[in-house]
């Protein structure tokens, strides 16, 4: 029997994507409608969509004002009454003169705008889950989206950009069916995990498990493994390996395996368990400075204790270097030495994404306008490139860089 394959019905993407779609959408008129599993990360991209350059300079030409960054302003649709988008009623008297030339008081009503919602500046006007909010909400948000305006008076400044999230009809998570008028106003896309961007985000945060991140180096499949019809709280998601790699330095040993299993469920806190028994593969620095051909590199068949060490490596690539342009900085040889004998002792694999990952953060230095090259990390390039193994790897590496 050939299983029937359900067909998709949205244009997938991912978190590098967005900058650009909000960029585009922008000049459109359009509301960018982002769906995904909870946890994913949906919310915390479009906060951060404020400091894009590209989006900010739009907004600066459509309001004709230099802006340094564009407020982003977060609407939680299904805690919002109507009252949070039209404003309170209040009343005002006023004198208005009638045909016969009389004057007569009467008595209105004006609408108080809400406070969160500012009209003398432009900014980012993110709705969460409009698809789990009241019928009468989103009769208020539809007419935000479409005319960019309240019945109360509110219009939103120039320069201005809707963005919404929600998650799926198959999560269950208690979403509803957008109405057709509302989904023609809006363009919409599915959100991807990109594993490789979380771990970097997982390194740029302060004390941040560095086994968390190893694990899901090692097990990239673990990072969402969300499932609507598990009976369990626990899922791993990206939002709950966060909150488990935030926690864990924290934490009196003896609770971590409760901290796991309360945020990522039974079956991957019992494999992290297991795999972070192999911390002690970790060289300190001061050892790895004074003889890496020492360093113990894990042998065939200890995959876990490669992946803890070839992170760890990783980590020492991505620090400041105090060498002088010129120079090859030691620890950066030091990381090259130990990479070279993990991919010789047969764990290229691992030896490759620790340096690719550093190559990476490299290149968004470059292209962010960074002043100094990093010099740690092209410090183990060059030892490295006395490795026959990394030759192929190293030209790519060029080849990406000159593009």
């Amino acid at each position: 029997m050939v299983e029937k394959i359900q067909p998709t019905y949205l244009p997938q993407v991912r978190p590098g994507d967005l900058p650009d779609l909000a960029v585009a959408l922008a000049h459109s008129g359009l509301a960018l409608m982002l769906y995904g599993s909870p946890g994913i990360g949906k919310t915390s991209l479009f906060q951060a969509l404020g400091d894009e350059p590209r989006l900010v300079a739009w907004a600066s030409e459509q309001c004709s004002e230099a802006l340094q960054a564009l407020p982003v302003v977060t609407l939680s649709a299904p805690e919002l009454n109507v009252e949070d988008l039209l404003g309170v009623p209040t009343v005002e008297e006023l004198i208005r003169r009638l045909p016969d030339g009389s004057e007569q008081k009467f008595k209105v009503t004006r609408w108080a705008t809400p406070a969160a919602l500012d009209p003398t500046r432009p900014f980012i006007l993110f709705i969460d889950e409009p698809n789990r909010c009241e019928p009468s909400v989103r009769n208020a948000l539809f007419q935000l989206i479409t005319g960019r305006t309240t019945s109360g008076g509110f219009c939103l400044p120039k320069g201005s950009v809707v963005c919404m999230a929600g998650n799926r009809l198959e999560d269950r998570a208690g979403v509803r069916s957008l109405d057709t008028a509302f989904s023609n106003r809006c363009a919409h896309f599915e959100l991807l995990v990109d594993h490789e961007a979380w771990l970097d985000w997982a390194f740029r945060q302060a004390d941040f498990s560095p086994i968390v991140r190893a694990f899901l180096a090692r097990h990239p499949g673990y990072l969402s493994r969300f499932d609507p019809a598990s009976p369990s709280p626990q899922q791993p998601t990206p939002r709950t390996w966060a909150g488990a790699g935030l926690a864990l330095p924290r934490t009196p040993e003896a609770l971590h395996s409760h901290i796991m299993q309360s945020t990522v469920g039974v079956e991957a806190a019992q494999l992290f368990r297991t795999f972070q028994k192999h911390a002690d593969v970790v060289p300190e620095v001061a050892r790895l400075l004074e003889d890496p051909k020492a360093v113990k590199v894990p042998t065939e068949g200890q995959l876990d204790r490669a992946w803890i060490l070839g992170t760890a490596l990783s980590d020492h690539l991505l620090t400041p270097s105090k060498a002088r342009l010129g120079e090859r900085d030691p620890l950066g040889h030091a990381v090259g030495v130990v990479l070279a004998r993990l991919a010789k002792a047969g764990f290229e694999e691992v030896a490759i994404f620790s340096l690719r990952r550093a190559w990476r953060s490299a290149e968004k230095l470059r292209k962010g306008g960074g002043s100094l090259p990093n010099l740690r990390f092209f410090s183990a390039v060059q030892t490295l490139s006395e490795t026959p193994s990394f030759q192929r790897f190293l030209e790519a590496m060029q080849q990406e860089g000159a593009a």
